[in-house]
């Protein structure tokens, strides 16, 4: 087949993109001197005006392994940019000392261009997205919070509950960048006390996980010094995406768990159990099971104060021959609330191949800060499949593959990030019968700006 080549435009635009990331981290270097929205005060009401754009740039080489992009096979190479633009605003109107109405409301215009999402699953060149995103309402007393409408909504560190938006470009106009964070609708009630704090809530996906609805209990620990801990009961009601409707789970978690003896240790845990009837395949019973186990250790007294990481985990694969579906889903997974690695476990694995199902995955993170403001971090994820057959096609190995992740990170503040990094992934014998046998790469950097 013959291999598609992007046209002379594209490789002169992504250049150009190329050249004004580096003269924008370059900028980022020395205070920033563009004047932030203020919020107003009026009163007893508050309003607080922000305007977000982000770009993310990627370049892959042997996209899939050497097999091409799905939407174009053959076509090994590919750069993508993403654009969005997001302009917020929040309410709070304190009545009293203790009691406060709230509101908030955003919106997005998006797009990707170029070639189009690397892999050739999510984004298309030219798909675009003009769109609300938040927009809530909600009454807060130092007891109860009780909130409606389209907001963020976060468990944990986004494990099973995290993000109601797929980001895919056909509704959202893009992917890597994740400009849409709201459930499309929700309405979820906090109860406020020490030491437990507890949540129920009802959640609206958007039409990528297929208008999807969600509801569940939540209760955890408040502020714990051994840390946090935090049980939960999930159910999908409808939803008809990713075999995720009828799923009933049960989950259990510890975060920033302290060890005895150790002051630069911790632990981070979580534990699901996924039972009910799986309605997308004409009702087979559920019996899967995730989990991971995470240790943490920071060098406070050495140079540029490392940080390292271990962890492992493990989602069931379905077997086959069963009348059960054991695959465990990876549901409303979100990323970046701890890192990047959560939860999509490797710039290309977790992006592009394997989803936090049928997986297993240990990954080694160090991570350093050189000075105020900068990162650098070094990934390493050797992946593999629980059950030998990927998305029920059977394979001979449950080896899948390798992958090295570098990044350097820069902070402003809470108003300028920047990301830069390159990912490499050598498949071994499952992804080489699934896709093919080259080394995959990615270089890729992510920009957002909050005015």
């Amino acid at each position: 087949m013959t291999q598609k080549q992007p046209a002379d435009g594209a490789h002169s635009a992504a250049s150009q993109c190329v050249a004004s990331v580096a003269t924008a981290l370059w900028l980022a270097a020395s205070p920033l001197s563009a004047a932030a929205f203020e919020p107003i005060e009026w009163g007893k009401l508050t309003i607080a005006p922000s305007f977000n754009t982000r770009l993310g740039l990627q370049h892959g080489d042997n996209v899939n392994y050497g097999l091409g992009a799905l939407d174009s096979l053959g076509e090994t190479e590919r750069s993508v940019l993403y654009l969005a633009l997001k302009p917020q605003f929040t309410l709070d109107y304190a009545s009293s000392q203790t009691q406060h109405a709230y509101a908030g409301f955003s919106y997005v215009a998006a797009t990707t261009t170029l070639d189009g999402e690397l892999s050739g699953q999510v984004a298309r060149s030219g798909d675009q997205a003009f769109d609300t995103d938040h927009a809530y309402v909600g009454w807060k007393t130092d007891l109860v919070d009780l909130s409606f409408g389209a907001q963020e909504f976060t468990v944990g560190d986004g494990f099973i509950i995290g993000d109601g938006n797929f980001n895919q470009g056909g509704e959202d106009g893009q992917y890597w960048t994740g400009a849409f964070l709201a459930w499309r609708n929700s309405a979820v009630l906090r109860v406020n006390t020490r030491p437990l704090r507890a949540e129920a809530f009802w959640l609206r996906t958007d039409s990528d996980f297929r208008d999807g609805r969600v509801a569940g209990i939540n209760v955890e620990t408040v502020d714990l010094a051994a840390g946090t801990f935090g049980a939960m009961y999930v159910e999908v009601l409808q939803g008809g995406a990713f075999n995720l409707d009828g799923i009933e789970a049960w989950n259990l978690r510890g975060a920033n768990v302290k060890v005895p003896g150790l002051p630069g240790a911790e632990l981070f845990g979580e534990w699901v159990l996924q039972k009910g009837r799986d309605e997308d395949a004409g009702g087979r019973p559920n019996d899967a099971v995730g989990w991971y186990l995470e240790a943490q250790y920071s060098f406070a007294t050495l140079p540029w104060t490392p940080r390292v990481n271990y962890r492992y985990a493990r989602f069931s694969g379905d077997e086959l021959d069963t009348p059960e579906n054991e695959e465990y889903r990876g549901m409303y997974f979100t990323i970046f609330k701890r890192d990047w690695d959560t939860w999509y476990q490797g710039e290309i694995a977790g992006e592009y191949h394997l989803f936090n199902q049928n997986q297993v995955t240990q990954m080694f993170k160090v991570k350093a800060f050189p000075r105020a403001g900068w990162a650098l971090s070094f990934y390493y994820y050797h992946h593999e499949l629980e059950e030998p057959q990927y998305f029920g096609t059977p394979v001979s190995d449950e080896n899948w593959a390798d992958e090295i992740n570098v990044g350097v990170e820069r902070f402003v503040g809470q108003r300028f990030y920047a990301y830069a990094g390159i990912a490499w992934s050598t498949p071994n014998r499952a992804a080489k019968e699934i896709f093919g046998g080259d080394d995959f790469t990615v270089v890729e950097t992510f920009l957002s700006y909050t005015f």
